[in-house]
């Protein structure tokens, strides 16, 4: 049955029809139990934080269900936890794209004293398709939730603080310590550097300095001239959105891309991979695009991918070849030469 509901809960949320039930599935505002982060009913971009006010000393155990799968229960009644994390507990969440079911149950012993429900939408930033507008974007650094921080945490550094000082006496480092350890670190994650690119003063708090690209250029200039020698610019590059294929922060994979090439490239063109790709061989098959070595100089010995024959920033041929002309044969030979 629960898992039937979640199927349900699933359709829904691609229709967008969600209102009435979250006002059936959302906790009172009114208990003690409060989910700090994100907002309940609310659209996440990262799956990074999840942070319960538990509100009762007397709880000793909380279970947490995420779309029907649910931890043991995690014991913050010790003296050891309440004297490192008060009656807090911060969690990272493992989101699915799209709808997400939320509860939470808070015991005493065997007795179970609250729960929450709520949906959280996560909405990474490559291919998770439109956001019903039913779920409000929530930010983790929101005025009313500042002051549950306060008692822990600097909330207002100086530019010292979080510049010139090392990992663990950084302000930042405390909660986003996370962000550098994945493989690939943007590097002023790595030194914990964030106010080269966050405003400490700015509303919402702690907002980019620049929008879009202008940020990233201040640094990357030599990949805003290339871009700017191209005629032809691939749509997110054109619309200054290097998000939409890369992390500000880090990822597993090579250039902080949010999915490996092929993986984020078909998360919209789709149709590329529903068919024989560039050239149809005797065996019916298009193009090998993968599971393969790169053998042109540029590829470096890298796996063939979309980008070992397209730039994916743009070019000056209309299909972004990295030859930079629209012959097709001189593609083919940029690999196999004669």
């Amino acid at each position: 049955m629960r898992s039937r509901l979640i199927f349900f809960l699933k359709q829904l949320f691609r229709r967008g029809t969600l209102l009435p039930l979250l006002l059936l599935i959302t906790s009172p505002a009114t208990a003690a139990l409060q989910l700090v982060y994100p907002e309940p009913a609310s659209s996440v971009i990262s799956s990074r934080h999840l942070i319960l006010k538990l509100g009762n000393q007397e709880i000793t155990g909380v279970v947490v269900t995420i779309n029907g799968v649910s931890s043991d229960s995690l014991p913050v009644g010790t003296t050891e936890y309440k004297r490192a994390f008060r009656d807090f507990l911060i969690l990272q969440p493992l989101w699915d794209v799209g709808g997400n079911l939320l509860a939470v149950d808070t015991f005493n012993g065997e007795k179970k004293v609250e729960s929450l429900r709520t949906v959280i939408f996560y909405a990474p930033p490559a291919g998770s398709g439109d956001i019903p507008k039913e779920f409000k974007r929530t930010a983790l650094h929101r005025p009313d939730a500042e002051p549950l921080c306060v008692p822990c945490h600097n909330m207002r550094p100086t530019e010292k603080q979080v510049l010139d000082v090392p990992d663990k006496d950084n302000a930042c480092y405390a909660c986003h310590k996370r962000m550098g350890n994945q493989k690939f670190v943007h590097g002023p994650v790595s030194t914990y550097s964030c106010v080269l690119c966050h405003n400490l003063r700015s509303t919402p708090k702690y907002s980019p300095t620049k929008k879009g690209a202008t940020l990233c250029f201040e640094c990357h200039k030599e990949k805003q001239k290339e871009i700017k020698s191209f005629k032809f610019l691939h749509g997110p590059v054109a619309a200054d959105m290097c998000e939409t294929c890369h992390d500000h922060h880090s990822s597993e994979n090579p250039e902080q891309l949010h999915r490996p090439v092929n993986k984020l490239c078909l998360s919209c063109h789709e149709q590329v991979g529903k068919g024989v790709h560039a050239i149809a061989l005797g065996d019916g098959s298009g193009h090998p695009v993968s599971e393969k070595i790169d053998p042109s100089e540029r590829g470096k010995g890298r796996e063939l991918s979309c980008v070992s024959c397209h730039d994916p920033h743009g070019g000056k041929a209309r299909y972004y070849f990295v030859t930079g002309t629209d012959n097709k044969m001189e593609l083919c030979q940029f690999c196999h030469k004669k």
